[in-house]
Parts: C-alpha cells; structure tokens; sequence
C-alpha cells in the first residue's frame, strides 16, 4: 500500500506533466492518478516513461464539468491502494516548509481525516510567452497570503476517512473524522484563514499571457463554464511579493546546483534525480468501464437544486433540500450554517439558533460554526456577542475582510463610531481595490452606514471618500453612483458631481433620480 498519491484531472496539460510528477516525486510522492479529460495528444502516449516505471495510472475520463466525478471516481477505486489522497491541478506544487519529504510531514496529521493545505497564488511575473525554464523557476511573484483567493484551500485527504468530494478544494468526511490545516484547527469549508509555516500550495494561476489566453479559451474543469479574466487580472496586479520557497528547497535538495543561476537547466535535473527514484510495483484491475456512483449523482443533483433555489429566493425550498442533505451527512457543519442563515431569511430565529447550537456540539470552536453564529448574532441585532464571536474568528485569521467587515458593523450597533470608522473605513476601501474581498451588498451596506453616520456630522469630505470606495465595490450601480453624487453636492464640488451625473444618464437615461438631480445641478451651475 502507498502512502501517499496525488490525483488530477487535465486536459491538454501534457507539456506541463513531466515538471509536476518530477518535482512531486522528489518530494516524496509514491503514486500518480491522472485523468485525461480528452486531451488531444493521449496522456497514456505522453507519460509511457512515467507509466512503464509504475509511477503513473492514466485513466480516460472525456466529459464537461466531471473534475468532481473524477475525484470520486479515484476515492472509490484506487483510495484502497494509498494511506493519503492527495487532490491538485497541474499548476499546482506542494511545497513543504521544513522538510524536504512530503510523508515526513504528513505523519503529524495520521488521526484526522484529511490536511487542508493554504493557497498562494502566483502571477505571470512578466512572461508574455511560456517560459523554457517551467513554472516553478520563472514564476516567482505572488499575492499576499490575506488576499481572498488565498483562503481557498486544497486537501490531502485519507481515503478510508472520506464519503465524497464536496468541491475541487474540500471534502466529505465520514462521521468523526474531519479535516484540519497545518495549525491544527478544524477547516470544514474550502476557504480558511492562510496558515503557511510548515506547507503551502504554489497556484501559477495566471502563468503566461499567452498560455492565459489558452486557459480561458478551454474553460473551466469543475463548473462547465468560462472563467473569469478579471479575476486573473487581479491576481497579476497584486502579486508582487518575490516567494522563491520551491527554489530554496530544490537548492536543498540538490545541494550541487543552484537553481538560481540556472533555471533552465533546473528542468533536467529534475528529471534526472526523479528518473533514479524508484516505486514500488502495484497491481491493479481496473474497470472496463468508467461508471458514475449513484450516491455521487445524487448528491449533486440535489446541490445543483440548492443553487437555483437560491437565485430564486425560494427559501421553503432551500430549507427544504438543506434536510435532504443532512439526512445524509449529519455531521456537515457547513450545511447547518447554510440552514440557519436560510431560518434567518425566514424570521425563524428560534430555529436558526437550534441548528447553529448543533453544530456546535458537533464541532467546537469550528471556524464555519462561528461565522453562522456571528451572522446570526448581527440580525438578531445582538451586537455585543456579535463583536465578541469575531475576536474568536480573528484569533484564526486576523485579516479576514468578511470578519472586520462583520466586527465593523458589530461595533456600529453599539454606538462605536470612532471604533467602527478606524476599523470599517479601511476595510471597504480595501473590498473596493481588491475583486471578491467581501460580498459587494456588505461591503455597501457598510459604506451607508458610516457615509450616512459621517453626514450628519457634516464630514462631507469623509462620505465621499466613503461613497468612492463604495463605486469600486459596486461598479456600474447607479444607486450607489447616486449617493456618491450627493455626498459631492454636501462636500461643495459640483462640478465632479455633474460629471458623474452626466455618466449616470448615459447609463440610465430613463431614471427620475438621475434626471432630477441633474436639472439640481444644471440650476445651481
């Protein structure tokens, strides 16, 4: 039996392979399982060296959106050949802090199901085309670890300890077994404060321009659809923290060579130290056909329901599948938040604080249980347990947005305002530069809040700061372009304010607020 394998699926990645299994294999990985999603040239072609030696299976596994089915399909038929289960993308690299050996490491977390390991995610560092010297040497720029997409974690899971996998970064335990970050601390979301003292996962994200283009092209493996460039642009813009971590630990390794000085003979030897390694041989039977686990389906099915229900707003409808679910997996924490904050739409706050207690039995000082209770504590508008349940959050991750943003408002219940402005202003300004830092209807509601507080006491120049972070937040809102207007018009600048309301009705030239304060302004001009 192994000890430790990792899984992926990929489609056209096989360029990239050879870097990702050499690299691991140096870092103590015993197996590979590779699912080739249709890619153009077989994988079972290009890895033969890697398959011959017994460090690969290729399994072929065509299909749109099945990365989830293929991460089940891989827990089921092969989780009984390996003690840890490993589940990562091709531009993706474990990189241990303190040990050069991956199972070193591993032998801390034997008693709990499953190691969540921190995101940093990296840019193009500049490269407009593919670099010759891989991802590993080339790419050296990353995000700060309190950047929102490095709360996204990715699972080393033990496979007799999991029923099924949730999402591409976190899983379904068994009853009594759950999974914990390198600190120790239970993580039953796929996104969790960063810890990186003893492990962090490498994400080249963005890589090359050129390769980012063929990235949005082939769309996304998990959902179906296309992503997103602004979210890489983003990342490209905040990463510019040099990280040579991998680097130092190949230096390490190799003792003889600094890949420093010469990254594009890095590759090489790689291969030649992962080459020497050997593994043990194992004997498998693999199914003629590949099937999909009825269970798996239906589980999906029924979170796909729970996705148009609640674009919908039906929230019978919702609290109705949210027990469907927990019939199923009574131990899921996350899906008693999800419950609670579903009675909370309800005006059910009785209910909403039973299966938040619950989950509290069954998991405490869980960081998801505390994020449903502060949620609940702030509509029941008890804001004293409010900010006290964020210090506990803050003690896991001090620089969670969401959490000052909840800690803010907490503080603004109870007549605060100094607190809540020192503490909130800073936060929504940082919302507004950074996508996806906190919900953009939080963020707004806290800019009101505070551009509302700030002028009443006739600190125009304050609600205008307040209302600019408040458009970046929420771009192309005329009501929030509206109130940054009016906070102008008190703060004397008239003639940005017709600027604005210029663009305004560009955007909604039919809106009688638009066309009222215009001829406001026209008049006063």
């Amino acid at each position: 039996m192994d000890y430790l394998s990792l899984c992926l699926i990929c489609k056209d990645e096989n360029d990239y392979l050879p870097e990702w299994l050499d690299y691991h294999i140096l870092m103590g990985v015993d197996r590979f399982y590779i699912y080739d999603n249709e890619s153009r040239i077989s994988l079972r072609q290009s890895l033969k060296d890697y398959i011959e030696r017994g460090w690969v299976v290729v399994i072929d596994f065509p299909g749109k959106a099945v990365q989830l089915y293929a991460y089940d399909h891989c827990l089921q038929i092969f989780g009984t050949h390996t003690f840890w289960l490993g589940f990562i993308d091709t531009d993706e690299f474990l990189v241990p802090k303190n040990t050069l050996d991956l199972k070193e490491l591993l032998k801390e977390y034997e008693q709990y199901g499953g190691l969540a390991v921190s995101s940093l995610f990296f840019g193009s560092s500049g490269h407009q085309q593919r670099p010759a010297a891989g991802q590993i040497a080339a790419y050296i720029l990353r995000t700060h670890p309190t950047v929102s997409v490095n709360i996204l974690v990715k699972c080393i899971v033990q496979p007799a300890r999991v029923m099924m996998p949730n999402s591409p970064h976190d899983f379904i335990f068994k009853e009594n077994s759950w999974c914990v970050n390198e600190s120790f601390l239970r993580v039953d979301f796929q996104r969790f404060p960063n810890h990186i003292e003893k492990i962090q996962l490498n994400h080249y994200f963005c890589r090359s321009v050129s390769e980012l283009e063929r990235k949005l092209n082939r769309g996304r493996g998990d959902a179906g659809n296309s992503w997103a460039r602004s979210r890489f642009e983003v990342v490209n813009q905040l990463a510019t923290y040099p990280d040579t971590t991998v680097l130092d630990n190949l230096t390490r390794y190799f003792e003889d060579v600094n890949p420093y000085l010469e990254p594009i003979n890095l590759l090489e030897k790689m291969a030649d130290q992962a080459h020497e390694r050997r593994t043990t041989p194992l004997e498998l039977s693999l199914p003629a056909e590949v099937t999909f686990r009825a269970e798996f389906v239906s589980w999906l099915t029924v979170n796909r329901q729970l996705v148009e229900a609640e674009e919908r707003g039906n929230q019978e409808e919702r609290k109705r599948l949210l027990f469907v679910k927990l019939k199923e997996t009574p131990h899921k924490i996350s899906l008693y938040v999800s419950l609670a904050q579903v009675f909370l739409e309800l005006k059910d706050s009785a209910s909403a604080w039973q299966v938040l207690t619950q989950a509290w039995r069954i998991a405490p000082n869980s960081y998801m249980a505390l994020f449903g209770m502060v949620f609940y504590f702030l509509k029941v508008e008890n804001y004293t347990m409010a900010e006290n349940t964020c210090h506990l959050m803050l003690e896991m991750g001090p620089y969670d947005l969401s959490v000052l943003g909840f800690m803010t408002e907490a503080m603004i219940g109870q007549g605060r305002w100094d607190e809540a402005l020192k503490i909130g202003v800073p936060v929504v300004e940082l919302a507004g530069s950074l996508s996806e830092e906190m919900p953009e209807d939080n963020a707004i509601y806290l800019v009101k809040k505070m551009a509302d507080h700030l002028l009443e006491k006739k600190d125009y120049a304050g609600a205008v700061r307040l209302w600019e972070a408040g458009i970046k937040c929420k771009p192309g809102d005329i009501k929030t372009l509206l109130e940054l207007v009016r906070a102008l018009l008190f703060n004397g600048d008239q003639a940005r304010a017709r600027l604005l309301l210029t663009q305004a009705r560009e955007l909604a030239p039919q809106n009688s607020e638009v066309l009222r304060l215009f001829a406001q302004v026209r008049v006063a001009s």
